[in-house]
């Protein structure tokens, strides 16, 4: 039997209405059911069943009976406070379609795995974070601000709470640690069908992940000054021991994590952890339910900022959750070497790729930078000399880091430094195969090597465990791993920044004690010791003031190449200042503005020249909280750059096209393509008193709808109080679409991308689909690429009289995020088979009989339903 492919169809259409999620009781079951891309990894016959906020009241004890009436379906655990549901194990051939029938089921999810995303640079260090910059040293040192009596629950990977910064302690009298518990053990493994959880009497850190986030927060000196060193603190260990290279949690337990801190009663729970990025995914509900309950919840907003746009996590992405992104180390502190030259000696920072080889020369190694066999400094190529008993010199690019080692390793090269080709260093990975010690060196320091090269022989020497602190060149901007939003409906997310990349902090005793990692990992601990601080200060704040305090007194960041501000959509309101924060004596409201939805037209006062002009309005309330003095406020506009996912000639860019551009820091702007705020007059507002003011925002008119721009900038309100000569500035992040963004096609463009396409089981694109012939034993491919996140994709196959036969294989997948260009899987697709299914989950299977057929790619636009 056969089928013979002639065409293919494919469309990007709205797709009708359909009943809300939260009508559970008038949606189909089937509908109740979320399909995951195969390319998530889940649990196998596992899942999270969430209930309607409506029947909360009903027995427990009436759902679990009727949950595990389904054939081989127990409850694992139930979930009464973060979030309404239970935790569901049964066999990887039960239907949910007969858990979502069970009355009173919202939704039904498959168990999802999550795991830790962070960067470590294995020997470097990092002098802890310059705490001035963020207003903690005031509040620490002035203020004697610390934490005292603010309960913050960790849900990680665990704690050494053996190390002595960390309170060497474990819930006795005295003892930062009063709170949590493991949840998963040191058996896990995420790659069997059958984990085992095994939880330990205490939840002790296998991996160091845990131990980095808290001593962010809680350490006591004297190496690391945690942020909120006086705070009580819950660890609830959820993540594995490594496997496989990776640390990893599934949804039912790291929800029994979440709800345990929550229930222990801590004033903040830090989430140092995330994946996908839709606002109604289990730890999103879970998170936004906390924060709606009184405890402010800080999540990190992910590490996928090379991919661009739209890389928000969840629960970051969570209503109500303070989403941060990070901020590069204003210092570096790290093994040090020095270069000997006829022109004089330098001391150099060594970013080394490898404990295990550390850069250990206690006496002068000559240093060479040969040319290879293509004439190149890059060291790509067979070297043209011996390099034995020499360390070599190489330029950055080309090829890898492990290329470049194992060369200058045949060539008997006793180590490589590789100097970088841009600001700042990373860490040089590289292959087991290498055995040679291998670091990466500031492009100011190669250039001087080379110089003293060409005026004679150079040397370089380290000394082992000999380290140095040197001022970062990216110290203060945005880390370039750091997520952009927004989230799938235009949220902005991150919210907030702060420091996040190269942060030294504790690490587990039996393996180093201390360590430099990055990400937004360490960015969010930050935040957490920022709200702890906050809500000593002022415990009368609650969850929506500290948020609101937090984010208009933050400081918005400058882009290095543009001159402008970098847009909220990857800095959110800038840089946390909570010295500020503390002393404010006014509050903005709305703290964030998403403008997700626009108008078009002429209005009268926004249009220039009568030309129609895409614009949005907010009402801001100012207020006076300061009871005996009034206030005059200043209202201004702080404009962001532009971003594009797009380059000029339409294809998908991994890092965001901006506007202004690089080139444009000397050129005159148009005005018209920067976007503005309209303000009404103000001038005072009395004490103790509110103001409202209705601001309409402008789109940058000036730039084209077709190049698919988001613009971005800052409400500025400067305050002075009467009788008072200082000032103080309030922000409010703004940012939107510049178009109809529920317009907006979600699938990549076939004429740039070559997708959607046909493609063989080898993922080769087969050019005429009329010679396609799918059977039994040859199966084929649809492959299509998802540049906007979307609710739901399908894709069914189509007889010659345009009725649909049913869903191809992994046909029909819900909560997509977009893919992403330089991580795996960077297409989506589908599977083309002689047979479909009758179901949206892939459970009924119906053999289709021989004839030709076409495929109908469907993608439901932003908003839709």
């Amino acid at each position: 039997m056969a089928v013979r492919w002639t065409w293919l169809t494919t469309a990007l259409v709205l797709l009708g209405s359909r009943p809300s999620l939260s009508e559970a009781a008038s949606v189909a079951p089937e509908d109740k059911i979320v399909s995951y891309p195969p390319s998530v990894r889940t649990k196998p016959g596992s899942f999270i069943v969430e209930m309607d906020e409506t029947l909360r009241a009903t027995s427990a004890n009436a759902f679990i009976k009727n949950i595990e009436s389904v054939a081989d379906v127990t409850v694992s655990n139930q979930f009464t406070k973060a979030f309404n549901g239970f935790a569901v194990a049964a066999t990887a051939s039960t239907d949910p379609v007969q858990l979502a029938k069970i009355r009173g089921v919202k939704r039904v999810w498959p168990v999802r795995y999550h795991t830790l995303s962070y960067e470590k640079p294995s020997l470097n260090t990092t002098s802890n974070f310059l705490h001035h910059m963020t207003g903690v040293e005031r509040v620490l040192r002035e203020m004697g601000i610390s934490g005292k009596g603010v309960k913050i629950g960790i849900v990680d990977s665990g704690v050494d709470y053996n190390h002595p910064e960390l309170g060497a302690c474990w819930k006795t009298p005295g003892c930062p640690w009063q709170y949590g518990a493991d949840y998963i053990g040191d058996k896990y493994d995420f790659l069997s069908d059958s984990p085992v959880v095994d939880p330990n009497p205490t939840p002790m850190d296998c991996d160091g992940h845990g131990t980095h986030v808290s001593g962010i927060i809680g350490a006591r000196g004297p190496t690391i000054q945690g942020v909120a060193p006086n705070a009580t603190l819950g660890m609830y260990r959820v993540f594995s021991c490594p496997v496989a290279g990776q640390v990893s949690a599934p949804d039912d337990i790291l929800l029994q994590g979440i709800e345990a801190a929550f229930m222990d009663g801590h004033d903040i729970i830090s989430l140092s952890l995330g994946g996908g990025g839709w606002p109604e995914d289990p730890l999103s509900v879970a998170c936004a339910r906390i924060a709606d309950q009184g405890v402010v919840v800080v999540a990190a907003n992910g590490n996928d900022g090379r991919n661009g746009l739209f890389t928000a996590g969840s629960p970051a992405v969570g209503r109500g959750v303070i989403s941060v992104g990070s901020v590069d180390n204003w210092n570096v502190t790290g093994p040090v070497a020095t270069i000997n030259t006829a022109l004089g000696s330098r001391v150099i920072y060594l970013s080394v790729s490898d404990a295990d080889r550390p850069f250990d020369f206690p006496l002068d190694v000559p240093l060479v930078a040969p040319l290879d066999v293509s004439g190149s400094h890059l060291g790509c190529a067979n070297h043209t000399v011996s390099l034995a008993g020499k360390a070599a010199l190489v330029e950055r690019g080309i090829c890898s880091f492990s290329e470049k080692a194992l060369l200058a390793q045949q060539a008997g090269a006793v180590a490589l430094l590789v100097y970088n080709n841009v600001d700042g260093v990373t860490s040089p990975a590289t292959d087991a195969e290498v055995n040679i010690p291998v670091a990466m060196i500031y492009a100011a320091d190669g250039r001087f090597a080379l110089d003293g090269l060409a005026n004679g022989v150079v040397t370089v020497s380290a000394a082992k465990n000999t380290f140095g602190t040197f001022p970062s060149d990216l110290g203060g901007g945005m880390s370039d791993f750091s997520s952009f939003g927004p989230s799938p409906e235009l949220g902005i997310s991150p919210v907030i920044s702060a420091p996040g990349g190269n942060i030294f902090s504790t690490y587990p005793l039996n393996q180093g004690r201390f360590a430099t990692l990055s990400g937004t990992s360490m960015a969010t601990p930050y935040v957490s010791g920022v709200a702890a601080l906050l809500k000593q200060a002022r415990p009368e704040l609650g969850v929506k003031d500290i948020q609101r305090l937090l984010l208009t007194t933050a400081k918005p960041l400058n882009h290095k190449d543009t001159g402008k501000l970098i847009h909220p959509y990857w800095s959110g309101s800038g840089l946390v200042n909570v010295y500020d924060a503390i002393k404010a004596r006014a509050g903005i409201n709305p703290p964030v503005l998403s403008l997700n939805d626009t108008h078009y037209g002429v209005v009268e006062g926004l249009s220039e020249n009568h030309e129609p002009v895409r614009w949005s309005s907010a009402t801001i309330t100012i207020k006076n909280t300061d009871g005996s003095r009034g206030m005059s406020v200043v209202a201004g506009e702080l404009v962001a750059d532009s971003l594009s996912m797009y380059a000029a000639n339409g294809t998908l860019l991994p890092v965001p096209r901006t506007w202004p551009d690089n080139n444009s820091n000397n050129v005159t702007v148009a005005c018209n393509t920067l976007p503005r705020v309209v303000y009404p007059n103000i001038r005072h507002v009395v004490a103790g008193e509110s103001v409202d003011l209705h601001v309409y925002i402008v789109a940058p008119s000036g730039l084209s709808e077709s190049d698919r721009w988001f613009y971005g900038g800052f409400l500025n309100f400067t305050l002075q109080w009467e009788g008072e000569s200082s000032k103080s500035t309030f922000v409010v992040p703004y940012a939107g679409y510049n178009g109809n963004y529920r317009n907006l096609d979600v699938l990549s463009s076939s004429s740039l991308s070559g997708l959607p396409a046909l493609a063989d089981s080898s993922e080769g694109i087969i050019s005429d689909p009329s010679q396609l012939v799918v059977s039994k034993n040859s199966t084929a491919l649809l492959l299509y690429s998802i540049d906007v996140p979307t609710r739901v994709v399908s894709a069914t196959m189509v007889d010659a009289n345009n009725k649909t036969l049913g869903y191809l294989g992994y046909g029909y997948q819900e909560y997509n995020i977009r893919n992403l260009p330089l991580s795996e899987p960077s297409i989506s697709g589908a599977l083309i088979a002689d047979s479909v299914y009758k179901d949206k989950e892939g459970t009924v299977e119906m053999a289709v009989p021989p004839g030709k057929y076409h495929v109908r790619l469907e993608a439901l636009r932003p908003f839709g339903d």
